[in-house]
């Protein structure tokens, strides 16, 4: 006959009895809220992003973070995964003086030199 390594009838020690219930975990809270006003009522952030992107002015990296929230790593990889690779985007950069690095979705009608002539 095999022994049992158990010990006891299975109750819980005085040490485990004793704790109090853990309270329940409430949702964190972030330093930043992000700015909603680019995404609309039932407006995805994907959306909201193409829609800046689609501005004449364009957007930095940096206003897209504080309209969505999102890390820079994030917005890097929405623009080369969704935006260029699954929806076939195009996407143009420039540096600007005074707001940085700044992206533009290209018009697909316009191709080659028309679209880096600005015609």
């Amino acid at each position: 006959m095999k022994k049992s390594a158990k010990t006891g009838t299975g109750s819980k020690t005085a040490k485990q009895q004793n704790k109090p219930a853990r309270a329940p975990r409430s949702p964190a809270k972030s330093a930043q809220e992000p700015d909603t006003t680019a995404a609309g009522p039932g407006q995805s952030k994907q959306a909201a992003v193409i829609a800046l992107l689609r501005r004449p002015e364009g957007v930095t990296v940096a206003e897209i973070m504080g309209a969505t929230g999102w890390q820079p790593h994030t917005v890097r990889g929405l623009f080369s995964g969704t935006l260029k690779k699954k929806l076939g985007l195009g996407l143009s950069s420039a540096p600007e003086e005074d707001r940085g690095r700044v992206y533009r979705i290209i018009d697909a009608g316009r191709t080659g030199a028309n679209a880096r002539a600005g015609a």
